[in-house]
């Protein structure tokens, strides 16, 4: 492996999350990114977007079974809550920071030059791929530690704020968690004489709609048609929860 100044050993990172890798090279794939491998004319390098996709599902089995496991007061809507902003691009990227996963990370020269170490969607994917990687060689018992570590500050920030009744951030929150963009609102409808209006406000995905609300305030009608937005897409088919991974303990090989 390579230990010069621009690529330190995984092994220090590997210290860090307290593992020891029984396959180093699962660590170092999860640390390559595909600008790297393209340069070094090795695509076979280029593992660390299956591993981000492996990740992606571990971190969402992982931090499901914690808030069952701590908050069984809980119902499924603060539960959604709260996983969602532990899976946001924003809060994978702040605990990559935490880790200094950026140093670690092996890039292409023009992805060097354009800031990539330190750019948010690059260092969230790349600790999906760090998850990945460590599911592979130790399984659940291999990320659950890493978890409680390194998510601690923002289990904290996600616990008061599944308290709180804000759809439309919960919404916007869970659409930044698919790499999606921010929901748009729009009135549809004003009913009602001018002392006692009534709104209608539809929420999209881009031209997709997604809910319908009313209310007395042009910001309850859009609350409102936020909520009806995450109920629709709690009762969609979860792929976007497990991407593939294995939901039980056992490592995937």
């Amino acid at each position: 492996m390579e230990t010069n100044d621009a690529h330190p050993d995984p092994a220090e990172l590997a210290q860090r999350l307290g593992h020891a890798f029984a396959r180093p090279e699962r660590l170092a794939a999860a640390l390559t990114h595909r600008s790297f491998s393209a340069e070094a004319g090795q695509p076979e390098l280029a593992e660390s977007q299956r591993l981000e996709f492996l990740g992606d599902a571990v971190l969402g089995a992982i931090s499901a079974e914690w808030l069952v496991t701590q908050r069984p007061d809980w119902r499924e809507g603060p539960l959604t809550k709260v996983r969602s902003r532990l899976t946001n691009a924003a809060t994978l990227a702040r605990v990559a920071r935490r880790l200094d996963l950026g140093r670690y990370l092996r890039v292409g020269r023009g992805e060097e030059q354009d800031g990539g170490r330190a750019k948010e969607s690059l260092l969230a994917d790349t600790l999906e791929a760090v998850l990945g990687a460590l599911w592979l060689d130790g399984g659940a018992a291999a990320v659950r530690p890493v978890f409680a570590q390194w998510f601690a500050a923002e289990i904290e920030t996600a616990l008061v704020a599944g308290r709180d009744d804000n759809p439309k951030g919960e919404l916007q929150e869970w659409l930044q968690r698919e790499r999606r963009e921010n929901p748009r609102y729009e009135v549809v409808e004003e009913t009602g004489p001018s002392h006692d209006l009534v709104f209608r406000v539809d929420v999209f995905r881009g031209a997709e709609r997604l809910g319908q609300g009313a209310g007395s305030t042009k910001r309850q009608a859009e609350m409102n048609a936020a909520r009806q937005a995450l109920e629709k897409l709690a009762e969609k088919p979860a792929a976007d929860d497990s991407n593939g991974g294995s939901p039980d303990g056992s490592a995937v090989d």
